[in-house]
């Protein structure tokens, strides 16, 4: 004998196995911030937590160091060593911008003809329209 379901009871209602995927989350190496030391001895002696990358500035050298740990506790720490050089800013001249254009006078002269017809017609938009005078007729014993 079948017996009915309940009203509040709805069959696959539930997932099941096919519709439930894991999602697998990558990590990300956290950067732990930037921190001035005395000697690069301290870098190899400075413990970093696993999932971390602290950025060190050595005192008095241009040198910056990062030291960095994987995700395991069982993985050795992995230092690198940068040397800091100082690079003259490029400022551009306005007589390097010169334009090698074959074409330019041409432009220029087709875009100065394209402002005078603009300068045209804001012109005849602020001139007042005049309006035709109308003259009224006078009607039998008007004077």
């Amino acid at each position: 004998m079948a017996y009915p379901y309940p009203q509040y009871y709805q069959p696959n209602a539930f997932p099941t196995q096919q519709n439930v995927l894991p999602t697998q989350q990558t990590q990300q190496i956290q950067n732990g911030g930037f921190m001035v030391i005395p000697s690069e001895e301290m870098v190899k002696n400075y413990p970093v937590a696993p999932g971390n990358c602290v950025t060190f500035k050595v005192e008095g050298k241009p040198i910056v160091m990062e030291k960095s740990m994987g995700f395991s506790q069982f993985e050795s720490p992995k230092i690198d060593r940068y040397r800091l050089v100082k690079e003259e800013s490029e400022e551009v001249n306005e007589s390097q911008e010169v334009v090698n254009d074959e074409h330019y006078e041409e432009i220029k002269t087709d875009i100065e003809k394209l402002w005078g017809a603009i300068d045209e017609i804001k012109a005849s938009m602020e001139k007042p329209t005049e309006k035709p005078v109308t003259t009224r007729r006078k009607k039998d014993g008007e004077d």
